[in-house]
């Protein structure tokens, strides 16, 4: 190669200089942030769902404890937690277990109820197959109960 043509190549690369650089950069970076999207959506829709459901756990809690019988707030306490969950957005099959031995204790003494949702979060409807396609959740929640109820 002559230095006369090394010369025009030379010029022809340095004019070239950074032509085709954002395409690539694009294509390099597009994927990354769709990425971190939908990573920022999985984390966002779980600590919603963890809210949600502490507050269902909470709800049921309250409700066992103004019930009058064990049969009643167990009653109370389940649908109260059931209607939270939907009210909130979030739908799913709740379990609520409840610990409701507060209630064998006389009137008058004092005593607790506590009551667990788990609750399944669904991710799957993200449309991001790479995800997992759910999340459990538990959250469990104590409430003292009356200790002056009538049980009448």
């Amino acid at each position: 190669m002559t230095s006369k043509r090394w010369s025009a190549l030379r010029q022809d690369v340095a004019m070239a200089g950074d032509a085709g650089n954002a395409v690539v950069e694009t294509a390099i970076l597009a994927p990354v942030f769709i990425i971190f999207l939908a990573g920022l959506l999985v984390t966002m829709r779980v600590v919603h769902g963890s809210a949600v459901v502490a507050q269902a756990a909470a709800d049921a809690a309250r409700q066992a404890s103004i019930a009058r019988t064990a049969g009643q707030a167990r009653a109370d306490a389940t649908a109260s937690a059931t209607h939270t969950l939907h009210d909130r957005g979030l739908h799913c099959a709740p379990s609520v277990r409840l610990d409701l031995s507060g209630f064998h204790r006389p009137v008058g003494q004092a005593a607790t109820v506590s009551a667990r949702v788990t609750c399944v979060i669904q991710l799957s409807d993200l449309a991001l197959t790479w995800m997992p396609g759910s999340r459990t959740v538990t959250k469990t929640h104590r409430s003292p109960i009356d200790p002056y109820r009538a049980t009448r």
